[in-house]
Formats: structure tokens, sequence, C-alpha cells
């Protein structure tokens, strides 16, 4: 007779459920990078490298989001499974087709959908963007404390047009964020534990994901607002907004 044993009934099998689609982005993104870094100097068009060499940090910008791109396509599987849950997607048809359809539906709820409140919620994206970078900025000058990480993505960050900007900070940026953080990660969490520690523990990991103090401060409290507007509205255009409004007050405003 067959032991029928439940799934994911250990905290170590419920982490690597939770972790593992982070990780394989991580990878995934990780590997994009060296590769497309490797290969656009290689490209054979007469003055290639000297171009490369003259603009090499919005090449890093645009490299980034291309792989930020490569890297969330391989986890669109985890993110319907986790998302799209009121049958508006046919699981026959293919992943593309499948997101599509749920951007056109369930990305805005599957409730009536609260327009006052997506406004809300990016409205305190750009205030929150605002007051908790002058907050950074006055305690690190307080402290006397300066990160050369941070000063290397700032500077890649702000040597693209303002258009380029708003499309990578604005748009490619915040969408492939929060469907790995909020979309899947999240998600998963609240399946094994409780919301506080589910908020907290996204929050954490969304900030040491930007990979220096001064983002990893406001990473982490961004990321507890930005579930809390995921819970509150109950549809993912609400975290998605939010991050978008952050960021691109941000860009726009450190721009001009």
């Amino acid at each position: 007779m067959k032991t029928v044993r439940n799934k994911r009934t250990s905290l170590w099998e419920k982490v690597w459920y939770i972790i593992k689609p982070f990780l394989i982005y991580m990878a995934v993104k990780s590997a994009a990078m060296l590769t497309l870094m490797m290969l656009v100097p290689a490209i054979p068009v007469s003055g290639m490298e000297a171009w490369v060499e003259a603009h090499a940090l919005l090449l890093k910008a645009v490299i980034n989001a291309a792989a930020s791109i490569v890297g969330v396509s391989f986890l669109l599987n985890d993110f319907l499974k986790e998302t799209a849950v009121a049958g508006e997607v046919d699981i026959d048809a293919g992943v593309l087709r499948q997101l599509w359809a749920y951007f056109r539906k369930g990305f805005w709820g599957y409730k009536d959908v609260n327009p006052a409140g997506l406004a809300l919620c990016a409205g305190l994206g750009a205030a929150s963007a605002y007051v908790l970078n002058w907050a950074a900025v006055w305690l690190f000058a307080f402290l006397g404390i300066a990160s050369a990480e941070y000063d290397a993505v700032e500077a890649i960050q702000y040597s693209v047009p303002l258009w380029l900007g708003i499309l990578l900070y604005g748009v490619v940026s915040p969408l492939a964020e929060e469907i790995v953080f909020r979309g899947i990660l999240y998600n998963r969490m609240k399946k094994f534990f409780g919301l506080p520690l589910c908020v907290v523990l996204t929050a954490l990991l969304f900030g040491a994901f930007h990979a220096n103090l001064p983002q990893f401060l406001y990473g982490t409290c961004m990321g507890l607002l930005i579930a809390l507007c995921y819970e509150k509205e109950e549809c993912f255009a609400a975290p998605v907004l939010f991050h978008m409004a952050a960021n691109l007050f941000v860009f726009i405003a450190s721009f001009f």
C-alpha cells in the first residue's frame, strides 16, 4: 500500500519552494548580463568598441534591464500560478497568451476596480520616495557614511537620456521586480506564514537585492509599503503602480 505524504511539510521544503524562483531569477539574470556584456562589444560593426567604451554606463543600464526581462521570462509560469487564480486564464494556452490575458483582466483585480485606491497607491509611492530619499540623504550625511557601490549604481542610472530612463526605471524595472518579489515570493510565503512575517521578509529580501546599504534601507522601507498596498487593494496593479510612481519620481526629480 502506498503512503501518501503531503508536499512541503518541513520548514526546509517551504523555504526552498519560496526562494527557488528568486535564485533562478538571479542566476539567469547574471548569466544574461555576462553574455550580453561579451557579445555587444564583439558586434562586427566599425567603431563598435569605441562606442562601447564611450557609452559604458549607458550600456550597463540597458543590459541590466534586458537581463531582467530574460530572468523574469523563466518565471512566468510560476507568476501565473500564484496570481491568476480566478479562472480567467486559459491553462491550455501558451504562456505568453496566458500572460496577455492576465494583464487584460486579473492585473486589475478579480473584483471591481478601485481607481481611487490605485491612484492613492501611486501617490503614496511618489510621496514615500521623496520622504525616504530625503531622510536617507540627511542621515548618511549626518553620520558621514558613504557607499561606493551606491555611487556606482547612481552613475549608471543617470547616464541614460530622460526617455530611456522612464522606460527602464519607470516600466521595465518595477514590473520585473514586482513579478519576482510580490507576484511570486510574497504570494508563496502567504501559503505558509502569517501576514506580518511575509511583509517583513519580502521587504528585507527586496532591500538586500539592491546590494548596497543606502538602497537596502530604502528598498526595505519601500518593500513594506508595497506589500501593504498589495494587501489593501488585492490586485497586482497596486504594487506595480506604487513601484513605478516611486521610481519615476526619483529618476525625473534627480534628472532635472
